[in-house]
């Protein structure tokens, strides 16, 4: 049952509760990097705490930039761009 706060939220939006401590930040900026590894690999950045996961060998995907230096010390991983 949701309390008087989520009541005013869900009146004032779409229908969604939203946690504020909970909310992605937006990609500043960004650095493509590719998975070298066997099988896929999901990583947790330090900086931003979003989850990143690459499925496959080969499979790149965009780092936000305040991930940029956990992601730089990883095995597996290299930056291409």
């Amino acid at each position: 049952m949701a309390c008087c706060g989520q009541r005013r939220a869900m009146a004032a939006g779409n229908g969604q509760v939203i946690q504020g401590n909970r909310l992605p930040r937006p990609v500043s900026h960004s650095a493509l990097y590719e998975y070298t590894g066997a099988t896929g690999m999901t990583v947790t950045g330090s900086g931003s705490g979003m989850k990143y996961r690459f499925n496959q060998p080969g499979s790149k995907v965009q780092i936000d930039s305040h991930d940029l230096a956990s992601m730089a010390g990883l095995p597996n991983l290299r930056r291409v761009g």
